[in-house]
């Protein structure tokens, strides 16, 4: 009880300090990141000796690795920056296991979790977007209309179309628990909903998230968003993970003065509500 008690503690203090970070700044610290790693693993691995519980330690390398897999997943996909891949990592080993304060459920603590993150995660994009979008309204609706009617949106949305159709007659024909139910059906509606958050993600990243950095001011991981040249000859080539460090110091030594850069949403508050929202009641969002 107390080192569940302990590691809710640790991990939600994290994700707070973490937020209010991201939110100043857009960086997520790697000390927060690498220090919840480590305390998760130093008390894990405590327990487990003091107990001889050695699933408490399996449970939290097995979290921990899943979540580097799908935070690895998603910086691929530019949809999280690398401090959110570290952050995510932590709270694999950190969430592992279900609080043994909290009622029993037949779905894993630790998908829980990352469901409720999405599902917060997904309002609280739509928000800010939503917000960005209105502010900048004029640039906004042009480029979202060229977005939505593109060739790659329309293959998505027939995607999105099929596979909720799958998931709908999954949860109609089979005998399955509500719960798992539930969470299929809101699949479902988020596959149908996609599209049209990434015409807005991706309209809002054209109109308001592009700037120009100075390039003493360009950290690893940062995504410049053109080929950087000087003289016509080629010093910087875009690419998908981000700008190196080896790379951010050939632009300093060539004196370039600003590069385009895209910002991303700071998407650590929803890691931290989702987180809470779970503790409090260890169920999926919409799930009595």
């Amino acid at each position: 009880m107390m080192m569940d008690i302990l590691l809710v503690a640790i991990g939600l203090l994290a994700l707070l300090i973490a937020s209010i970070s991201d939110l100043k700044t857009r960086e997520v610290p790697d000390w927060i990141s690498y220090g919840l790693i480590f305390t998760g693993f130093i008390l894990r691995i405590l327990y487990s000796v003091m107990y001889n519980e050695w699933n408490y330690l399996w449970y939290g390398i097995l979290g921990f690795g899943v979540m580097m897999v799908v935070g690895n997943l998603m910086f691929r996909a530019k949809q999280w920056g690398g401090g959110d891949t570290k952050l995510i990592m932590g709270i694999g080993i950190i969430f592992a296991t279900r609080p043994s304060f909290l009622p029993l459920n037949d779905l894993p603590f630790l998908a829980v979790m990352v469901i409720n993150i999405l599902i917060v995660g997904a309002l609280y994009g739509i928000v800010y977007g939503i917000i960005l979008a209105t502010k900048n309204r004029k640039q906004f609706f042009p480029e979202a209309k060229k977005i939505n009617h593109g060739k790659k949106m329309i293959v998505m949305k027939i995607c999105a179309l099929f596979f909720a159709a799958i998931s709908a007659l999954i949860t109609v024909t089979t005998e399955l628990d509500e719960q798992v139910k539930m969470m299929i059906g809101g699949l479902a509606l988020l596959l149908l909903v996609y599209p049209y958050l990434t015409v807005l993600i991706k309209g809002v990243e054209k109109v308001a998230l592009m700037k120009h950095l100075p390039v003493n001011k360009l950290t690893p991981g940062d995504w410049v968003e053109q080929d950087v040249y000087k003289n016509g000859k080629l010093l910087y080539k875009k690419k998908t993970l981000g700008i190196e460090q080896e790379d951010i110091s050939k632009l300093i030594k060539a004196k370039i003065g600003k590069v385009l850069v895209k910002e991303g949403i700071p998407f650590i508050p929803p890691f931290f509500l989702g987180a809470v929202i779970t503790i409090i009641s260890g169920k999926i969002i919409g799930i009595i």
